[in-house]
C-alpha cells in the first residue's frame, strides 16, 4: 500500500493555474514557510515546481485525507533515493515524524519553528501592492482601496469569478477552523478589531452566551495566535497593559458580523502592512502605532479636513518630544500635505501612496 501510495503522488501534477506575482520568492535549497491558512503558498510552490521536470519532485500534501502517514514513513527514503528526486514539498506538515531526507525540502507549516539546517520564511495574505496585481481591471485607486478595504487580503477571494466576493470570503473562514465552537469564539473575538482588550472580560462575556471552559477559551485563542490569525500588539514600555487585537485579514470581521467600524478596520488595514514588512511596533496612548527604532510615530485619520486634522495632531507635540520622535505620518484617504514644527516632520499622506513606501 505505500509503494502504491508514493507511485500515485509521484504522479501528481499541479493543474492550470492562473500564475499572480508575489514578492515571495522560493530561493532556498532547504526552507520551512510559515503560513496561515488560505494565503496563497500552494500557487507559490506549483509556480516554483515549473522549475524541475516532473520526475525530479515529489510531492505531497498532508492535510489530503488520503495520505497515509504511517505507509509513507517505511518507503519515503528508499523511494526518494530510487526515482532520484531532488525536490522533496511536504505541505502541511506538523512535524510529527522525523524530515526525510533529500537534496532539496519544502515544508509549509501553521506552526512557527525553526529547524536546524533549514532558512525559515514567513507568508502572509496580500499587502495593498500585491492586491493591485491581482484587481488590475478597477479604474482609479479609490476604487480599488475599497474593495482591499471591504473583502480582504486572501488571494482566493480575487481569483474566483463569483460576483458575491463576502460569500467566497467565508467559504474561507469555514476552512480556518475545525471545529463550530472554534469558529464561534474567533468570530466574538472579530468584534474586538483593532481594540485594547481583556481577554478574561471576553471570556466572561462569551461564557454568559455560550458553554466554554477558561481552559478551551484559551487554548483556542493561543491557537489562532500560534497560526498567525490575531495578533497583539504590546503597549510600548507596558508589557502588562492591555494589548491591541488585530486580525491577520482586516475583512474577516464583514464576513463574520454586519457590525460596522471603518475606523478600527482602517487602523488594522495600517496595522497589516506594517506587520507583514516586518516592524518592531508598538502603540501609546497618543500613537496608533510607534515605531521606536525609526523614531517614527504612524496616526490613522482616514476622514478630517487638513486643518482640523493639523491641530489635532499638534496637540500630541509633548508625547512626540517626549519619545524623541522626529517623523509622524498621518494615513489619510485623500488628504496629503507636510509641515515641520518643533524639529517634527509631520507627513499627510493617503494610505495608497504610503503603502507603496513600504516594500
Amino acid at each position: 500500500m505505500g509503494l502504491s501510495q508514493l507511485e500515485y503522488l509521484y504522479d501528481f501534477e499541479p493543474k492550470k493555474f492562473t500564475k499572480i506575482d508575489r514578492k515571495f520568492t522560493i530561493t532556498e535549497k532547504r526552507l520551512i514557510v510559515v503560513s496561515p491558512n488560505q494565503c496563497g503558498i500552494s500557487t507559490i510552490i506549483f509556480s516554483h515546481l515549473l522549475n524541475y521536470k516532473k520526475s525530479e519532485y515529489l510531492y505531497i500534501d498532508f492535510s489530503d485525507l488520503r495520505v497515509d502517514k504511517s505507509s509513507l514513513l517505511k518507503e519515503l527514503n528508499g523511494f526518494i533515493k530510487k526515482n532520484g528526486i531532488v525536490l522533496l514539498v511536504l505541505e502541511n506538515f506538523d512535524f510529527d515524524f522525523p524530515i526525510p531526507s533529500c537534496e532539496e525540502i519544502l515544508i509549509t507549516t501553521k506552526k512557527d519553528i525553526k529547524v536546524e539546517g533549514f532558512i525559515t520564511k514567513r507568508l502572509f495574505p496580500l499587502d495593498f501592492e500585491e492586491f493591485l496585481a491581482f484587481e488590475k481591471k478597477l479604474s482609479n485607486i479609490e476604487q480599488s482601496f475599497n474593495t482591499f478595504a471591504n473583502y480582504g487580503t486572501y488571494p482566493a477571494v480575487y481569483q474566483s469569478s463569483h460576483p458575491n466576493k463576502i460569500e467566497i470570503l467565508q467559504h474561507i473562514v469555514k476552512n480556518l477552523f475545525s471545529n463550530d465552537k472554534e469558529a464561534i469564539v474567533f468570530k466574538y473575538l472579530s468584534k474586538y478589531q483593532s481594540q485594547k482588550i481583556s481577554l478574561y472580560k471576553i471570556f466572561k462575556s462569551l461564557k454568559e452566551e455560550i458553554k466554554i471552559s477558561k481552559d478551551s477559551f484559551y487554548g483556542y485563542v493561543d491557537k489562532f495566535q500560534q497560526e498567525g490569525l490575531i495578533i497583539f500588539l504590546e503597549k510600548y514600555q507596558k508589557q502588562n497593559s492591555q494589548k491591541k487585537l488585530f486580525l491577520i485579514d482586516f475583512a474577516l470581521k464583514n464576513a463574520l458580523t454586519f457590525e460596522k467600524d471603518f475606523i478600527k478596520r482602517f487602523e488594522n488595514i495600517v496595522f497589516s502592512e506594517l506587520y507583514k514588512n516586518q516592524k518592531n511596533i508598538y502603540y501609546t496612548d497618543e500613537i496608533d502605532f510607534y515605531l521606536p527604532y525609526e523614531n517614527k510615530a504612524i496616526l490613522c485619520i482616514p476622514f478630517m479636513p487638513t486643518n482640523l486634522l493639523k491641530n489635532k495632531i499638534v496637540k500630541r507635540k509633548k508625547h512626540f518630544l517626549k519619545l524623541s520622535i522626529k517623523d509622524v505620518q498621518i494615513i489619510t484617504l485623500g488628504n496629503e500635505g507636510e509641515f515641520q514644527e518643533s524639529d517634527i516632520n509631520y507627513e499627510i499622506i493617503p494610505f495608497w501612496n504610503w503603502a507603496n513606501t513600504l516594500s
